[in-house]
């Protein structure tokens, strides 16, 4: 099978990041032998998607893999659990621990993700936690994980799991419990290469 885009839900069939953005209505519709991955936004209409359950259950197992953003209420695919709030405090609640390597988040820092602000380009870590402001990557985790889950990334002092992938079939499903993974891909966070990694991990490279 060769690989030339992954599908991004949501769009108007443009090309951008090496994935074909398509309106996900259209998804059963265009998602045809030669995808090998979709990359679901976290707006993406859920009870929709749990309509598609068995086309998404089919194409996973299959081989396809399947990158989840955002906070799931909808089991729209098998081995999916509910976000959860996650109660938090302080920046310190929001940390990211890295629990496992994976090729996605290859070659990025934890702390990278913590701080969105205004300021344009490179900020050092030290200036970013004065005016920056915390929890854009995640406010919230998941439990009851699948049982060979690779656990990725942790929130805050509790250890609260909010990024995962799993296998499903032939297939796997990588699960971002936060705002889409595509925007914290940038040269101001030295993140550029996440965009990379992830295009990548849908079309089955996994170095």
């Amino acid at each position: 099978m060769t690989v030339l885009h992954a599908l991004m839900a949501l769009g108007r069939g443009q090309l951008i990041y090496g994935l074909r953005e398509v309106d996900v209505y259209a998804l059963p519709a265009v998602c045809d032998d030669s995808v090998t991955g979709v990359y679901l936004t976290g707006d993406v209409d859920q009870e929709y998607m749990l309509e598609q359950r068995p086309f998404l259950d089919s194409f996973v197992t299959g081989g396809g893999r399947v990158v989840v953003n955002g906070h799931v209420q909808r089991i729209f695919l098998d081995g999916l659990s509910r976000w959860r709030k996650l109660d938090f405090r302080n920046p310190r609640d929001l940390a990211l621990t890295r629990v496992n390597e994976h090729p996605v988040w290859a070659g990025t820092d934890p702390k990278s993700f913590l701080y969105n602000t205004g300021t344009p380009g490179p900020v050092p870590f030290e200036e970013l936690a004065r005016i920056g402001v915390a929890g854009f990557y995640g406010r919230g985790w998941y439990a009851d994980l699948p049982d060979d889950a690779r656990l990725v990334h942790t929130l805050g002092t509790i250890n609260a799991p909010i990024d995962y992938d799993y296998s499903l079939g032939a297939g796997r499903v990588l699960v971002h419990g936060g705002n889409d993974l595509l925007q914290f891909a940038t040269a101001a966070r030295g993140t550029q290469r996440l965009r990379t990694r992830l295009v990548r991990w849908l079309a089955g490279r996994d170095d």
